[in-house]
């Protein structure tokens, strides 16, 4: 008997040791993120669950009062009252956030305007060191604090409740993503009151001090896990939240790091969400789920929607430039550009509906142009779409989305996005007699893919809504739309340019390499600054003393220069210019000189 207990004790003991063995191996670090992704879960989960809901019954009921309304007229009330408010809260303490183009060209946006992803990805890095923020004296998480947090967050939470519920048309997916950045911030900015309150009491600043993100990286996490959460909520599927956030931060460099406590804020979320929705978490429902045939007329097919997907949305990409041109330079005024778009939107609806219930199409014309689409989605899984409503929804939709979004509405593009491949394989379904949802679902992946550019978060996005079965033709429609489209994408992303990047509008940094001419020459020689109105504040030596290239910050005056060097010039555009100019004029001179 003594043998057993020894036997039974020293098992224990091992397993008691094994126990404390992974506390060490979970440390402080990692246990403060896992509580912070909890709290950010539930925190953004009220949020967000409480938009949803609102935006979904105030749309709804917006719907219900219009078909029931003497005249289609009336759709012109909702939209352009609704416009007027949401002009109303972006001017309402607003804020501007940069966005810098693919050129290295910063451009001030409206922090509650249009496509909160974009400020999103913009707040996301504003804690990142970099060139503006040292010239400018800024560093860490301190730049974040200088712009709104919970506030942002409610002022997108009002303007998408209008956007949307007057009958806006857009997704839901892009203000969520801002909402959740915002909130995840708000939890960890420095505040007057708790500041003092932390000052008396030893306990709350010891909380304090454990709570706090101690540099950009922590911060990052934090709204990473806030924009997971958000999205979970909507979608309804947390991996592929997860994955989306941390795919449009990063394009192709996926955090794992960061995802595991972006994917615990999403299961918060999912889990919240699916106990207060009574199961229904999904954001499209299917009562009947098809399996896809595996033979290859059907990958042939999969794969000239796929092309077709691709072609359409670099096709609405270019078109939104021009949409965004025209609204924000032709009608620079706040109040008249909300209306003037909530105007054409009402026009777009009662055409459509005019035209859908004049021919015997469908008596719900309005849903296919107003709100995030959902409805419309649901009717073609269902396969209650015929070919002349999906392309009609199709076209109306996208001018329609356009409309809303770059006249200033608080909308966003993903579900637009999946609502564009649905009609798109709508129409493919019908010509080529397949069940709706065996399309439509690669469809969905196509376009997250050739419109969002998140491969990973599409395939998963497919798998968690839709079951395996799809994951097949999912990787099909992928390959075809990633070749296509790869460079294509709905959220113009941060990106930096090797020889011009600008730190605030008009004022860049610049690389210029030095011709021949200067050879031998100092600064001074030169006249640099009087001749050229600019400062440099760096020399890229082509050779330095190891033979490597050599980096100068802060170059003397009475440096000489040598053939090969890069100057970094500092300035404004215009004197940047001109200094180009002058040095393409030099090197043309040495080239008619070697000729």
């Amino acid at each position: 008997m003594k043998p057993f207990i020894h036997f039974l004790r020293g098992i224990f003991e091992d397993f008691w040791g094994t126990l404390r063995a992974v506390a060490s191996y979970f440390n402080e670090e990692e246990r403060r993120l896992v509580v912070q992704s909890i709290v950010i879960g539930v925190f953004v989960w009220a949020f967000i669950f409480l938009l949803k809901t609102s935006v979904h019954w105030l749309f709804h009921t917006t719907i219900h009062w219009l078909e029931a309304g003497p005249s289609l007229l009336l759709v012109f009330v909702p939209l352009g009252l609704g416009a007027l408010i949401v002009a109303a809260i972006s001017r309402y303490h607003a804020q501007t956030i940069f966005y810098r183009d693919s050129e290295g060209q910063i451009h001030q946006l409206n922090d509650v305007e249009g496509d909160g992803l974009e400020r999103a990805i913009s707040l996301y890095y504003t804690s990142e060191p970099t060139l503006e923020n040292a010239l400018t004296g800024q560093e860490g998480v301190d730049v974040r604090w200088q712009m709104p947090t919970f506030s942002l967050a409610v002022r997108k939470f009002a303007a998408t409740l209008v956007t949307l519920g007057s009958g806006g048309s857009g997704g839901l997916e892009a203000s969520v993503a801002l909402i959740g950045e915002s909130l995840s911030a708000s939890l960890f900015k420095p505040r007057k009151l708790g500041a003092e309150a932390a000052s008396h009491v030893t306990v709350l600043q010891r909380i304090w001090q454990w709570w706090q993100p101690g540099n950009p990286d922590h911060l990052q996490t934090a709204q990473l896990s806030g924009i997971a959460a958000a999205v979970a909520v909507l979608l309804g599927a947390p991996f592929a939240a997860a994955f989306f956030a941390t795919e449009v931060m990063y394009r192709r460099r996926p955090i794992v790091e960061k995802l595991m406590f972006s994917l615990i804020s999403a299961l918060v979320a999912f889990f919240l969400t699916d106990v207060f929705s009574a199961g229904h978490t999904a954001i499209f429902e299917v009562e009947t789920h098809y399996v896809p045939p595996s033979d290859m007329r059907y990958f042939g097919v999969l794969a000239l929607m796929a092309l077709v997907i691709s072609f359409l949305s670099i096709f609405f990409r270019l078109l939104r430039g021009r949409f965004d041109h025209a609204f924000h330079h032709r009608l620079p005024g706040t109040y008249v550009r909300h209306v003037v778009g909530a105007m054409l939107t009402a026009v777009i609806a009662i055409t459509v509906a005019w035209g859908t219930r004049r021919f015997g199409l469908t008596e719900h014309g309005l849903e296919l142009v107003l709100g995030p689409g959902e409805s419309a989605i649901d009717a073609a899984l269902a396969g209650e779409l015929t070919i002349a409503v999906a392309l009609i929804a199709l076209g109306a939709k996208m001018i329609a989305t356009l409309t809303t979004i770059t006249s200033g509405g608080s909308a966003g593009l993903l579900v637009p996005s999946l609502f564009f491949g649905t009609m798109v394989a709508s129409a493919f379904a019908d010509w080529f007699h397949y069940e709706p949802m065996m399309l439509i679902v690669p469809a969905m992946t196509a376009s997250l893919v050739s419109l969002v550019n998140v491969p990973l978060a599409a395939i998963l996005f497919t798998v968690e809504v839709f079951g395996s079965v799809y994951m097949v033709p999912a990787l099909v429609v992928l390959v075809v739309a990633e070749l296509l489209a790869h460079d294509n994408s709905i959220y113009r992303t941060q990106r930096e340019t090797y020889d011009s990047r600008q730190i605030l509008p008009g004022v860049s940094v610049r690389r210029v390499r030095m011709p021949a001419a200067w050879a031998g020459q100092t600064l001074i020689d030169l006249d640099f600054r009087k001749q050229f109105d600019l400062n440099v504040i760096g020399l890229v030596e082509r050779e330095g003393r190891d033979g490597r290239p050599r980096i100068r910050l802060g170059t003397a005056s009475t440096t000489r220069l040598e053939t090969g060097d890069m100057l970094v010039v500092l300035g404004r555009d215009e004197p940047l210019q001109g200094l180009e100019t002058a040095v393409a004029e030099l090197y043309a001179l040495e080239l008619l000189g070697k000729d």
